[in-house]
């Protein structure tokens, strides 16, 4: 299992979060007839055993770069890309070739599309090595695991568009990603404004992602801003580490006249800081523009707190009816949206999101844990 970028640097961003649970997961019970590896690769070396990212896992204090031998494969084994290795993957082909021809199946998880469909969410470097990264699976994948049913239409779009491949070259699935109840339930002090419940007058709204142009902020806080001007004293939360081509928008919240009041913008927050906010937060706010999955989401169903999300098919596939939804073109449309919204949130008639269907991460991992299986037939 390739822990590639976690395995130096868990930033705790979305993918991060998926790649940790799915492999503590699938460590405990591995697939029947296998034994779980994680292996690591650079841009100039090839990949070798990772096991010290067990220990790490496990809570034991290890070197980051107590690194093993180069890996042995043999037939039968698989090569599982969990982690997103897109600058990694396309260096590494000579050694696909290899294990391809030792009988070794290469099988991906394909988080999202947005890099190739909407490149100018993202960074020139960070586009140009996604797509290379596409191109390294549509010439060695056996099967591309996808963590929605959106992302698999997709994928499977892009395929045959750009490599003209089908499911008779490139076999595609998708499972659904989970969340744990009762995990991390200890208490973690908040900020001071949060230590208190919100008064019914006063919604707090939590925004959970990193700081990139398809996340939203920007709209949401120009909504903000206008509700603040007319005097709403509703608070926002953000929790997300600053990311590419928003340079002007986190000075501007760096700076905020309100940031520590009604702004507070957390860079980083561990899974028991989330949880807390998860609990004291009135609603949460989805206003990506794109999503493979949308955790943040299903966390937040786990505590039943309503949803105010975006109207895209990947939160229609796993919401279903149980958000309230928006299509706000701009900022005036967005605190109309808002507003409304707080005034549901105080009356109570807001849709609580526990009517989601979820699934713990021991559930998504039997998901995975099934289709490595029936790969391996």
């Amino acid at each position: 299992m390739d822990v590639s970028i976690i395995c130096r640097n868990d930033a705790g961003t979305g993918i991060q979060r998926v790649v940790r649970a799915l492999f503590r997961e699938l460590l405990a019970e591995p697939p029947a007839g296998f034994e779980i590896r994680p292996v690591c690769a650079t841009r100039r070396n090839g990949y070798r055993y990772a096991d010290g990212y067990n220990l790490r896992i496990g809570g034991e204090a290890i070197q980051k770069d107590d690194l093993g031998a180069l890996i042995s494969v043999s037939s039968g084994d698989i090569f599982l890309g969990l982690d997103f290795s897109s600058r990694i993957l396309p260096r590494r082909q000579k050694e696909l070739l290899r294990w391809k021809a030792c009988g070794v199946k290469s099988i991906f998880i394909v988080y999202d599309l947005l890099p190739a469909l909407r490149p100018d969410w993202f960074t020139r470097p960070g586009v140009k090595a996604y797509r290379s990264w596409l191109t390294t699976l549509a010439m060695h994948a056996d099967n591309l695991l996808c963590i929605s049913a959106s992302v698999k239409c997709d994928l499977d779009m892009w395929l045959r568009k750009k490599y003209r491949l089908t499911d008779a070259n490139i076999r595609t699935s998708w499972f659904h990603l989970g969340a744990d109840p009762g995990a991390n339930d200890d208490a973690r002090p908040l900020p001071a404004c949060l230590a208190t419940p919100s008064t019914s007058q006063v919604s707090t709204v939590l925004m959970v992602g990193t700081v990139e142009p398809r996340k939203g902020h920007e709209q949401v806080l120009d909504a903000f801003e206008l509700l603040w001007r007319a005097g709403n004293n509703a608070r926002l939360v953000i929790v997300g580490r600053p990311g590419w081509r928003v340079d002007e928008l986190t000075k501007r919240m760096d700076r905020h006249s309100e940031v520590g009041d009604r702004l507070i913008w957390l860079k980083s927050a561990d899974d028991v800081t989330l949880t807390s906010l998860y609990k004291c937060t009135d609603g949460l706010l989805m206003a990506s523009y794109g999503e493979g999955f949308g955790l943040p989401l299903v966390e937040a169903a786990r505590y039943g707190m309503p949803v105010l999300a975006r109207d895209l098919p990947i939160f229609r596939e796993v919401a279903q009816n149980h958000v309230t939804y928006f299509s706000a073109g701009d900022a005036v449309q967005m605190a109309a949206t808002l507003r409304t919204w707080f005034n549901a949130l105080t009356e109570g008639t807001a849709p609580r999101s526990d009517g989601i269907a979820l699934q713990t991460w021991a559930q998504s991992a039997t998901q995975l844990r099934n289709c490595l299986l029936e790969v391996s037939l």
